[in-house]
């Protein structure tokens, strides 16, 4: 009786095991595809300034506009930090293993 809670305990353990490093990559995956994100929010940001700073469009509303919409945008991005600061844990782990 007991060698069969321990062999179902087992395939538990074990399916439960690879289903963790499955989700472990989706989470990697999805952090890398927000830090893409957040670097092309950050270099259109730029660029935006830099428009709004040309003596031809200076002081131009709809440019001042643009540019606090998109420091919005990175700043609702700046709220996933955490999930990102978990991932790159997790993926520093997975390294260590692999070695």
């Amino acid at each position: 009786m007991i060698e069969t809670f321990l062999i179902i305990s087992a395939i538990f353990n074990v399916v439960l095991g690879f289903y963790a490093v499955r989700l472990a990559r989706r989470l990697l995956t999805v952090a890398t595809n927000i830090d893409a994100v957040y670097q092309i929010f950050d270099v259109f940001r730029e660029h935006v300034e830099q428009i709004h700073e040309a003596e031809m469009f200076y002081g131009d509303q709809t440019l001042q506009a643009l540019i606090e919409h998109s420091k919005g945008v990175l700043d609702s991005l700046d709220e996933y930090d955490d999930l990102m600061a978990m991932v790159d844990v997790e993926e520093d782990e997975d390294a260590e293993e692999e070695e």
